[in-house]
């Protein structure tokens, strides 16, 4: 009895909130729109919050860390805009891809730096890179979009690895690798520890330092190959590719349980069930007719409702 108890207590009640609304939703909407449960749906519903569910796994760990990362709002276009530039230059695109994964990572580890040389909060420092790359982005481009890119790349969207788009493919490969190794691999199981202590994960021998140069790098590395595959899907680039972009994967990461007032709560897993979560509800507003701009309203409504949960939630388990 007292083990059930105890495994009640450890089970994460805002995921299982997340399970129940998915499949009311889902039941809902199969019910209005039998379309809405077709295979085809659920790989358009996909592609339409890829590039959001990409970049919420590096997220997850940047804010379970305790910190934030604003910049990849500004890394997502940048890395778009400079694959693109790359191709039109006729560098191959095998060679420019691990290219332009570098120059992302460099903007992680210059906003780990700056963090911790000026010691100033993370969200100013990732504010400051954010605003800093759209500027960057527009003076390269002129305001234009850069496009007619090499066939032999853009013909990769619609290549299929196991019967999934390569964009699709990249993203499962990449949560079920961050899944296993949060789970087992030491390095990523001192994120937690960093973000619920920092001074007792540097008493104990934690190299903080190192977990937030690898959060922050990890987190700009996977903006990154979101924009590379932004590339790919739109045969093009822009300055204005993933406007708010940021926000939405910080709700993602939020609905699916990780504290932004509180290090060290989160979790993969949750991330993902919020990253489907929001790709339903956008799928949702756009077969019932409602207007894409509500969209930005109900993500604002779902970052207040998800951290007063998460607030709540803890209190709860405090006492």
């Amino acid at each position: 009895m007292i083990s059930f108890r105890r495994a009640i207590r450890e089970i994460d009640k805002q995921m299982v909130v997340l399970l129940f609304l998915i499949v009311v939703i889902a039941t809902v909407m199969a019910r209005r729109n039998p379309f809405f449960l077709t295979l085809y749906n659920f790989e358009v519903m996909a592609q339409g919050f890829l590039f959001e569910a990409l970049m919420a796994l590096g997220m997850t760990l940047v804010i379970v860390s305790g910190g934030i990362d604003l910049s990849v709002g500004g890394v997502f276009p940048f890395a778009a805009i400079l694959m693109a530039l790359l191709l039109r230059n006729g560098i191959n695109h095998f060679l420019a891809m691990p290219v332009v994964i570098a120059a992302s990572a460099v903007v992680g580890l210059i906003n780990n730096e700056m963090r911790r040389i000026l010691n100033i909060p993370p969200m100013i420092v990732t504010m400051a890179t954010l605003l800093t790359l759209r500027g960057l982005n527009l003076a390269i481009t002129d305001g234009r979009v850069i496009s007619r890119l090499p066939s032999a790349f853009v013909e990769l969207s619609s290549t299929r690895i196991l019967g999934l788009p390569i964009p699709m493919a990249v993203y499962l490969v990449a949560a079920l690798l961050i899944l296993i190794l949060s789970k087992k691999q030491r390095a990523l199981l001192h994120v937690y520890f960093v973000g619920g202590n920092p001074t007792s994960a540097a008493l104990s021998g934690v190299k903080t330092e190192r977990v937030y140069r690898m959060v922050y790098t990890l987190s700009s590395c996977l903006a990154g190959v979101a924009g590379i595959l932004a590339t790919m899907v739109y045969n093009s680039a822009s300055s204005n590719f993933g406007q708010g972009i940021e926000l939405r994967v910080i709700t993602a990461v939020a609905i699916g349980g990780a504290s932004l007032t509180k290090g060290g709560i989160g979790s993969i897993e949750g991330t993902i069930l919020g990253s489907i979560f929001l790709a339903m509800i956008y799928n949702a507003f756009v077969m019932s007719g409602v207007s894409t701009y509500y969209q930005d309203v109900f993500t604002g409504v779902m970052l207040v409702i998800a951290v007063l949960l998460r607030s709540q939630l803890f209190r709860q388990e405090s006492h």
